[in-house]
């Protein structure tokens, strides 16, 4: 029996790359979702601002960078037969060091299509600190917005997680070709997430529980329970 492709897999076959939010309160099923999604991807790095979700990471066979310039180094050295990297960022200066990993990223890809074909995929979690609201509009040439904006020419997909929607600069939520909404509890990120779904999803979205989730990408809606 052929292997089930996941999300992003189906959709670097089509040659579009993927932007995927996934967004919850604390202990709902982000992570979770986030590594079923990447799982089988062999270029992937990990940005995560956590001690221990690291920890777990490497659990699951991910290498921990801890400086740019290393991870630029096993990027190159790796890239032909793939890498799981994760990127352990230095505690307040997270939003800076995502966009020169943006940068360089964007760079790396220019051939995509050209000489290579070869896919990326770059999940950030915690992204309310990497990428704040404003953030984009106090630097409008900060990487991320880049390759948020762009980024799907060069093959690279971006997977965001954090537990505050609101907090995050809308230049990412408004170019997801997916989100994944699980339990929220403050009233300002729930506001948000109606008005992603529309007002007549109030009662669905509030009465979800951990591990359940609204899914919508375009036009289509699912509720996962």
């Amino acid at each position: 029996m052929a292997k089930r492709k996941n999300q992003i897999e189906s959709y670097a076959e089509s040659g579009q790359a993927q932007r995927v939010g996934i967004f919850g309160a604390s202990g709902c099923g982000k992570t979770t979702k986030a590594r079923e999604l990447i799982k089988g991807l062999n270029r992937v790095i990990f940005f995560e601002p956590l001690a221990d979700d690291v920890r777990r990471l490497q659990k699951d066979g991910y290498s921990v960078i801890c400086t740019f310039p290393e991870l630029c180094r096993q990027i190159r050295l790796k890239f032909s037969r793939g890498f799981k990297l994760v990127y352990f960022p230095a505690v307040g200066n997270e939003e800076q060091q995502l966009s020169d990993i943006s940068n360089w990223l964007m760079n790396i890809q220019s051939g995509f299509g050209f000489s290579h074909a070869a896919h990326i995929t770059l999940v950030v979690d915690e992204l309310d600190l990497s990428f704040p609201t404003g953030a984009s509009l106090k630097n409008p040439k900060n990487g991320f917005k880049n390759l948020c904006c762009r980024g799907r020419h060069t093959g690279i997909h971006i997977v965001g997680l954090s537990q505050r929607m609101h907090l995050i600069d809308n230049v990412f939520r408004a170019n997801c070709s997916a989100v994944y909404l699980f339990r929220h509890s403050e009233p300002a990120d729930i506001d948000v997430g109606l008005k992603i779904l529309g007002r007549e999803y109030r009662q669905t979205f509030a009465g979800l529980d951990n591990f359940q989730y609204v899914y919508k990408s375009g036009n289509k809606i699912f509720v996962h329970r």
